[in-house]
C-alpha cells in the first residue's frame, strides 16, 4: 500500500505556503506555517508594490483626511487687527502668501473658509460680496 498523502496551502495577503507530501511532513509544516502566521514575522509586499511589479500605474498618493491650514491663518489675521478696514479675497489671498500659507488655486477654499468663520458664533468678521468681489472686515 502507498502512504496517506496530504497537501495544505496557507495564504496571507501575498504571501502563500503550499506544500504537498507525506501525512507526517505536512502536518510538521503545517505547524510551523501556522506558527509563523501567528508571530506576525510576514512582511508581504506592500499594495503600492504590487501594482508598481504588475507595470500598473501608481496610485495617487492623495488620500485621508486634510488638514485645516485656513481657519488658523484667519485667526491670526483676526488677532492683527487684519480685518479693521474692508479688505478684498484678493488682499486676503495677498497676505497669507506672505506668511507662506498655500495659495495657489485655493481661492475656493480661503474663501469658503473665511465664509465659514464669519457663520461662527462668536465671529464678529463680516463678509458681503461687493458687485463680482468678496469683502471681508470686522465691525
Amino acid at each position: 500500500m502507498s502512504e496517506a498523502k496530504s497537501r495544505f496551502r496557507v495564504k496571507n495577503g501575498e504571501v502563500e505556503i503550499e506544500y504537498e507530501g507525506p501525512l507526517k511532513e505536512v502536518n510538521e509544516h503545517y505547524k510551523k506555517a501556522l506558527e509563523w502566521l501567528v508571530s506576525g514575522k510576514t512582511k508581504g509586499i506592500k499594495k503600492g508594490e504590487a501594482k508598481e511589479k504588475k507595470g500598473e500605474v501608481k496610485r495617487d498618493k492623495r488620500g485621508g483626511r486634510r488638514k485645516p491650514i485656513y481657519p488658523k491663518e484667519i485667526q491670526k489675521l483676526k488677532k492683527e487687527k487684519f480685518f479693521d478696514t474692508k479688505k478684498t479675497l484678493d488682499d486676503v489671498i495677498k497676505v497669507l502668501e506672505s506668511k507662506g500659507a498655500p495659495t495657489r488655486g485655493k481661492k475656493v477654499a480661503i474663501r469658503n473658509a473665511l465664509i465659514r468663520d464669519t457663520r461662527k458664533k462668536d465671529s464678529k468678521l463680516k463678509t458681503t460680496k461687493e458687485g463680482n468681489t468678496w469683502v471681508f472686515w470686522i465691525d
